[in-house]
């Protein structure tokens, strides 16, 4: 069996492990983590039904990886990054459904606007200043955390759940947006209102409307008072 230096190994079905975890149904693996279904693994992450990767991470039904990351279904992928659906890739960045592909670059773009990666740099490191760490939020996760007194191993994954339920319409997950990341974001040349809204469903052209209690009644369609 040859299990060694391993933790989370189904040695039943697994053979050949070597500093590695998360091991199931899968022979040959090298210090690599949470592997499934997966042959002849070396120095890789997140493998689901793959052979023969090489340091390589996030990888799913694909065979014959070296040196890239974010493979879905592909093969023959040779230190490239984000390749979907494709075989026979070298050197290239962002490819989907292609067949046979050498040296296409990394495109960098903020609001489909492709920019240069000096700019793009910039306005991430920018991005994340203003975000302070805030994150959507498409499930209760981290509410359940932080209910636990922030300690996982107390999270019940049975009790995770969406927060949106229809994920055509995410303002449920992006409402806490932190306002000095909004106002970053809208100061931005390349800033699209209806592109924003759509992936996070906060509409910026909404302005604050002031009423008199007359229309305020009348937009209601019935008379009200407020409480002192």
């Amino acid at each position: 069996m040859s299990i060694k230096n391993s933790k989370g190994v189904n040695k039943d079905n697994s053979n050949g492990i070597n500093w590695s975890d998360g091991i199931n149904w899968s022979d040959g693996i090298n210090r690599s983590n949470g592997i499934n279904e997966s042959d002849g693994i070396n120095r890789s992450y997140g493998v689901n039904r793959s052979d023969g990767i090489n340091r390589s991470n996030g990888i799913n039904e694909s065979d014959g990886i070296n040196r890239s990351d974010s493979i879905n279904r592909s093969n023959g992928i040779n230190r490239s990054n984000g390749i979907n659906g494709s075989y026979g890739i070298f050197n290239s960045y962002g490819v989907d459904n292609a067949l046979f592909l050498a040296d296409k670059e990394r495109e960098y773009s903020i609001f489909g606007v492709k920019v240069s990666e000096d700019k793009f740099e910039k306005v991430k490191s920018k991005l994340q200043t203003t975000i302070n760490g805030w994150h959507p939020k498409f499930n209760n996760a981290f509410e359940l955390y932080i209910k636990s007194g922030n300690d996982w191993s107390k999270v019940k994954a049975s009790d995770i759940c969406d927060v949106i339920d229809n994920w055509e319409e995410p303002y449920k997950a992006w409402k806490d947006m932190p306002k000095e990341a909004i106002d970053y974001i809208k100061s931005l040349d390349e800033f699209d209102a209806n592109m924003f809204k759509r992936i996070t469903g906060i509409d910026v052209n909404t302005k604050t409307e002031e009423l008199t209690m007359e229309e305020v009644c009348k937009e209601l369609g019935r008379v009200i008072k407020i409480k002192k």
